[in-house]
């Protein structure tokens, strides 16, 4: 509400944009940030992390992508960027289902943006996205048993250990346990 000054009333000031949190906004891919998404993700530390692509792969596979998923209906991408704009990743919610109100989340940022807090803040951001302005009630998530440092950050926004899928995965000769997180509305942390 304006004031008769014309100002902004203090109260909306306070209010944090949809899609920004502390550290990081995010919003929609451009095509212009394909080449150096796809820099940050063919990085073998990053891919060592994700749960189903375990391989680099040229630009036009991230462009594909990109495409592929730009118009699907039970899906929202978002790019990871720093507040001054550099891109550094990014976070969706996936098989978002508007009748249970549930959707599924994943997320990479790139090595060089590791243990800056940015994985913290982009998964509150999208979360808080998710619930207040999606209307979604619960938001679920997988972590490969090899990448505590990620659990920690999921834990830390409020996400609840709900089960372990043994032997879910098969990588560099072994397998590996999937850990299943949930997160509810009213559990999400740091709002």
């Amino acid at each position: 509400m304006d004031d008769p000054a014309g100002q902004l009333h203090e109260d909306f000031r306070r209010i944090r944009p949809p899609l920004e949190g502390e550290l990081v906004r995010l919003r929609a891919i451009e095509e212009d940030d394909l080449p150096r998404l796809n820099e940050l993700f063919n990085d073998a530390d990053v891919l060592v992390h994700l749960d189903v692509v375990p391989f680099g792969q040229p630009l036009t596979g991230i462009r594909e992508f990109w495409e592929r998923t730009r118009a699907r209906d039970d899906l929202v991408n978002f790019v990871i960027e720093t507040l001054p704009g550099e891109p550094i990743g990014i976070v969706g919610l996936e098989g978002i289902d508007p009748s249970a109100r549930v959707a599924t989340l994943g997320i990479w940022i790139g090595q060089p943006h590791w243990e800056q807090g940015y994985g913290t803040d982009a998964m509150r951001t999208v979360c808080r996205f998710g619930f207040d302005h999606m209307n979604l009630q619960r938001v679920s998530l997988s972590v490969l048993d090899t990448n505590p440092r990620a659990r920690a950050v999921y834990e830390k926004v409020g996400f609840k250990y709900e089960g372990t899928i043994r032997r879910a995965r098969f990588r560099d000769g072994r397998y590996i346990d999937l850990h299943v997180l949930g997160l509810l509305a009213e559990e999400l942390t740091g709002r």
